[in-house]
């Protein structure tokens, strides 16, 4: 019994000393600052609800209602009570199973009606598994590292649908004011159109003039049924946000000049490690993994299990509890595989492999999260750059056009002069607009990036 004992010990300590530690991310994969420029004197970190940093009604109005019906979040919301059950289905392995049964039966000779007699039993049993090498415990384990995982891919899909509810709204609007530019630009060509007709009634200007400047106007008003069409499908994409169809939704807004720029400020790149819930999620997922390991290992050694049980018998049913055949027993067993081909061998170094595989996506995670903060912060700063260079083109643009529809009136200026102010005027005003728009999508995935306004509740409680 001593050997046995010092035997069973020996074998937990080894179990314990191979799975180890939950492995982590390497110095290397945090960085210890970022590279582009930050805004001076910006909150640090965005706030719970950053979107109202944008001060839209609208905008606020959209995502609650995107909160409050988003079908991803509800299926989301369903996923996290499967992982709250499949906690609790895991922690009852740590607990007894306790039954009772209870009979009766009726037997005799078909032949002799008084042969025929009763007899009821009842009972009792328990058995208790004895959690030795922790595998139980590891199984519960990994249930909540999925469950907390679960969580926070909620947290993701909600920072997900309030990310993309607000780039599809700042697109939406962007599309209307594009539809307006192109309106206006259209209605300009048709006014060097009737500028163009009384030359070439008047001898100054020659047909060829007229066709291109007809040509112009028609290229121009191929240009709207296309824009109408981008804003037909961004308008039911912000239906399907909310959860509703499309018909009969819609969102109030003509173009993007009442939308504020909020600005946002990373903190440490370490912090970034709880204020992702991806990477929070990742993190679950490897300690689920390592849990899992641990389990699989446990498999590798003998097994220890408790069993009691009782009854009683008797041919009176009022009897029953207190008859002379009362039976009770106790029992303890150990039971090992000796031999099984290698599976449970096998099934330890997929778990080793998969643990592996899990630290690698967790690593990729974190790696990926840096380079987003730095990819959007570059990009507000070159957005915003350009979009000043390309105000004062915008600028220009008009003026040139301005300057050379009058002369050309006068029949100063040259007809091809006139076409490439058009052409210019309308390209400026649209790239202008497209700017305005990718810089506010490049605020929105800096905040996006940042995890928005959630943070590992763990990792404040541990500061």
């Amino acid at each position: 019994m001593r050997a046995s004992l010092l035997l069973l010990s020996s074998a937990f300590l080894i179990a314990g000393c191979a799975t180890g530690p939950v492995p982590t991310l390497q110095a290397t994969d945090v960085p210890t600052g970022w590279e582009q420029p930050i805004a001076i004197n910006a909150p640090v970190w965005p706030e719970q609800y950053w979107w109202q940093g944008f001060q839209s009604s609208d905008l606020n109005a959209l995502i609650a209602a995107v909160e409050a019906g988003n079908l991803d979040l509800a299926a989301a919301e369903q996923r996290i009570r499967q992982a709250d059950a499949r906690v609790r289905q895991a922690g009852a392995s740590l607990l007894p199973n306790l039954g009772v049964s209870a009979g009766g039966s009726r037997s005799g000779n078909p032949g002799d009606a008084n042969s025929f007699g009763d007899s009821f039993r009842a009972g009792f049993s328990a058995s208790y598994e004895v959690d030795f090498w922790g595998a139980n415990r590891a199984g519960l384990d990994a249930a909540d590292a999925g469950r907390r995982g679960t969580i926070a891919d909620r947290e993701t899909v909600a920072l997900t649908a309030v990310s993309g509810a607000a780039n599809t709204y700042f697109q939406l609007l962007s599309l209307r004011e594009r539809l307006a530019i192109a309106r206006l630009n259209l209605d300009i060509a048709r006014s060097v159109l009737d500028v163009t007709e009384s030359r070439v009634r008047n001898g100054i200007a020659t047909p060829l003039e007229l066709s291109q400047q007809l040509g112009t106007i028609a290229g121009q008003e191929a240009i709207i049924p296309d824009l109408e069409q981008q804003l037909l499908e961004t308008r039911a994409a912000l239906a399907l946000l909310t959860g509703r169809p499309p018909e009969g939704f819609d969102i109030a807004g003509d173009n993007l000049d009442g939308i504020a720029t909020p600005n946002v400020a990373p903190g440490l790149p370490s912090e970034l490690l709880s204020r992702r819930p991806d990477i929070f999620a990742a993190e679950a997922n490897l300690v689920a993994a390592h849990a899992d390991l641990v389990a699989t290992r446990a498999a590798l050694f003998p097994s220890i299990s408790l069993s009691a049980g009782g009854g009683t018998s008797s041919d009176l049913l009022l009897e029953l509890l207190n008859g002379p055949a009362a039976t009770l027993s106790i029992g303890i067993a150990l039971s090992q595989t000796i031999f099984d081909a290698g599976g449970r061998a096998a099934g330890n170094d997929a778990a080793e492999a998969s643990q592996l595989e899990v630290l690698a996506n967790y690593r990729s995670t974190v790696i990926s999260a840096f380079a987003d903060v730095e990819i959007a912060l570059g990009a507000i700063t070159h957005l915003a750059e350009q979009e000043r260079y390309e105000m004062v083109q915008a600028a220009k643009a008009e003026r040139s056009f301005d300057i050379i529809q009058s002369r050309y009136r006068e029949g100063v200026a040259d007809y091809l002069a006139l076409l490439d102010a058009q052409r210019t005027l309308y390209e400026s005003r649209d790239s202008l607009g497209q700017l305005k728009l990718a810089r506010l999508q490049a605020v929105v995935a800096l905040f996006q990036a940042l995890g928005g306004g959630w943070q590992d509740e763990t990792a404040l409680a541990a500061n």
